[in-house]
């Protein structure tokens, strides 16, 4: 199902200001949800300033018997201010059913009194049984305001996702086209229907197009024959625009959707790609180039993103993110989407890091990224959404959100993370065994054994696996080179699996991973600590037995500090402090920079990852912060100190660019304040929203639960923003 719009003033304006999706070069002043509630329903706008109209759309949802529920949509066209008199606007609302053995048939609802501009389809599938959707007119029974065309029509199921070129083939007038045929060598002008035939019936796609001048509005409500109610035009209160926070949350939860199709995955296992020689990227991408890629699946997902118009699909480092925010308000919600995240594990323990699951997903994406590698890993950033799991579970007053039967009956919650322990058990053995680093040139000191590890995936330039694709690392690259970040998830991995053997009471375990968690620690310090530098550091080999330390100052550095790994008497913490509040490396009045100022690529080629403020990651100084501020420690001091300072910068900087813009976006400018890259980012972006709930520690605030039901927690206390 879905929406389109178009101006429609003039018929042949119709294919070039249609609009299906939100894209950025599209004019569009904004658009998203200003509230949502995955389980209630909630109000979407979008401000199309290229047609000048906007709309207005709620969603509301009834919970029927047997877990079906019925729904509904208000769609208002509003003309904007500039609109004018009596311009006329096009909406066109679709159904298509993507399987042989569903049936769908449409018609008009002029047999029902008072209902002729009525559209009503009928329609049965496995999955939802009988249902009907009606298109009603807000005021059927006044004179005409709008005109209803109903086109049904069959088209091969597995082009369907492409409604709106098949809507744009449907408005061209075939007939004048035969008719004012020029002759013979030259060819006819399009001639453009303002609106599609009028055929309704049967069929696997069918198209409700409503025109009409000025300000019109209707109805779609959606009833399943499983549920004892029917759905009537919705009557959802009208609401003032709401604020800054709550609007980016209901964006990140109406981000939610379920995703099913084949992935395009080479599983050929070349040799070239374990990277062990000289050159390595050069011989994988030879291997890549003659590797026959199989169509693998079909897979389901059910998973949030990071932009509904430039990313709509799922990334794994990512969605740890963007849980974080959504357990605060529905922790059941969120370990449903973990669990269909970790459901996609093969044999191994391997999932891929983007799921770009069928033939629509894919038309977003370039092909040559599309192709999944199972050697390939990516920040395990769902580890530390199953760590916030165990901490409400063993202390449930943490929680404030949607009823839980995961933490209301702690049986019940147990037995779902004896099922996530298991998976991440192998999912953490995959990632040691695929990512090992080769350790022949580094002194293993008396203290014990070391671990290192090192991205697969790397080209000179970039390491897009390990999520922060352009950040500067050692050149030219080595099979034998180190990387902090992988070493620190690792650890992230080891400390979450200790903790929760813990809780299981499986001893055995327990003591094997608080090993794995000590040699981490240590390596960190013996193998990435630059004395020179008084930083974390890559590491590489120039010649055999001769190892460097690459110090690029920036987002890796702190990864020790942010993973957790160094306590608050670490004796390289105070370098980390100082390293983040230094107004010449890292510390800008907008946020923590990617890149140290100092760094001779700060700003260069992309500048992805070299500068600009990432929210994700400022997001976990501040949390990490925010803990060492509560720790009895001779900087406890200092890290309130910056705490209160950083999340201050931070909450103003993405809250001014949106009241500015419209707007949440992927990065902002260390230099403006500016946000920048893709617009409408509100996946980990969205994680402003539990800074603003932490506590205002100056004032001598508690912690408290970030997000509950009725918006944000903790200290609620934005005068100064």
């Amino acid at each position: 199902m879905g929406l389109m719009w178009s101006n429609a003033d003039e018929s042949s304006k119709i294919p070039n200001c249609l609009r299906h999706t939100c894209e950025q070069d599209e004019g569009m002043a904004g658009y998203g949800w200003a509230s949502y509630d995955i389980r209630k329903g909630g109000v979407h706008i979008v401000n199309d300033t290229k047609n000048r109209v906007d709309l207005l759309v709620r969603y509301a949802k009834i919970q029927g018997s047997d877990s079906h529920e019925d729904w509904g949509l208000d769609v208002q066209i509003l003309p904007r201010k500039d609109a004018p008199d009596h311009q006329e606007t096009t909406a066109i609302f679709y159904i298509g059913i993507e399987n042989f053995e569903s049936k769908l048939r449409c018609k008009h609802g002029s047999d029902v009194p008072n209902q002729n501009k009525q559209a009503s389809c009928d329609g049965v599938t496995q999955g939802l049984g009988d249902f009907n959707v009606r298109v009603i007119d807000h005021r059927p029974d006044e004179e005409p305001k709008t005109c209803t065309s109903v086109h049904s029509m069959t088209v091969p199921v597995d082009t369907i996702w492409k409604a709106k070129s098949i809507l744009i083939d449907e408005l061209v007038d075939k007939d004048r086209l035969i008719s004012d045929s020029p002759g013979e060598g030259l060819v006819a002008p399009t001639v453009w229907r303002s609106a599609v035939p009028d055929n309704p019936g049967k069929g696997n796609l069918h198209f409700v197009q409503k025109t009409g001048k000025g300000k019109y509005g209707f109805d779609v409500l959606f009833s399943s024959k499983a549920t004892a109610t029917t759905v009537t035009p919705i009557t959802v209160p009208k609401q003032k625009y709401v604020d800054f926070a709550k609007s980016l949350l209901s964006n990140l939860m109406g981000g939610i959707g379920f995703f099913y199709g084949t992935s395009k995955v080479d599983d050929s296992a070349a040799p070239e790609y374990a990277e062990t020689e000289r050159g390595f990227w050069e011989q994988a991408a030879s291997a890549r180039s003659h590797a026959t890629v199989a169509d693998k699946g079909p897979y389901r997902l059910f998973s949030s993103v990071p932009s509904r118009p430039f990313f709509p699909r799922g990334f794994l480092w990512d969605e740890g993110f963007h849980l974080q925010v959504i357990l605060e308000w529905d922790m059941d919600l969120a370990l449903e989407i973990t669990s269909s995240w970790f459901n996609l594990m093969d044999e191994n323990g391997w999932i891929a890091r983007e799921q770009i699951l069928g033939d629509e997903a894919r038309s977003k994406v370039p092909p040559e990224f599309c192709v999944q590698y199972p050697h390939y890993a990516n920040p395990p950033t769902l580890f530390i959404v199953i760590r916030e799991f165990l901490t409400r579970l063993r202390s449930t007053n943490l929680y404030q959100g949607a009823p839980s039967r995961y933490l209301s009956d702690e049986l019940t919650g147990q037995t779902l993370l004896k099922t996530l322990y298991s998976q991440m058990k192998r999912h953490y053995e995959w990632f040691r065994h695929t990512q090992a680093g080769n350790l022949t040139s580094y002194e293993i000191p008396p203290a014990g054994v070391q671990q290192g590890y090192r991205w697969r995936g790397r080209t000179p330039q970039h390491i897009l696996t390990s999520g922060l694709d352009d950040y500067p690392r050692a050149q030219p690259p080595h099979p034998e080179e180190l990387h902090l970040d992988a070493l620190t998830w690792v650890g992230v991995m080891a400390m979450v699996l200790k903790d929760i053997s813990e809780y299981l009471g499986n001893y055995r375990d327990n003591v094997d991973f608080t090993q794995q968690v000590d040699e981490i620690v240590r390596s960190i310090d013996s193998i990435h600590w630059s004395e020179t530098d008084q930083v974390y550091c890559d590491t590489t080999v120039l010649d055999p037995g001769h190892v460097e330390r690459i110090c690029h100052k920036g987002y890796i550095s702190l990864m020790p500090f942010v993973s957790g790994l160094m306590n608050s008497n670490h004796s390289h913490l105070e370098s980390v402090l100082d390293l983040i509040r230094d107004p010449e490396e890292l510390w800008s009045p907008f946020g923590i920079r990617s890149l140290s100022l100092k760094d001779n690529f700060y700003g260069t080629k992309e500048n992805y990852w070299r500068g600009p403020i990432w929210i994700n990651i400022n997001y976990m100084v501040v949390q990490r912060l925010w803990e060492l501020a509560q720790q009895p420690g001779h900087l406890q001091q200092r890290a309130l100190e910056i705490y209160v300072e950083l999340r201050t910068n931070l909450v103003k900087t993405v809250f001014e660019s949106w009241t500015k813009t419209g707007f949440a976006w992927e990065q902002y400018n260390p230099d403006t304040g500016r946000g920048q890259r893709t617009q409408h980012f509100t996946g980990w972006t969205s994680l402003i929203v539990k800074i603003m709930a932490m506590p205002d520690l100056q004032r001598g605030s508690q912690a408290q639960p970030a997000i509950n039901q009725h918006g944000t927690n903790g200290s609620q206390d934005f005068g100064e923003f």
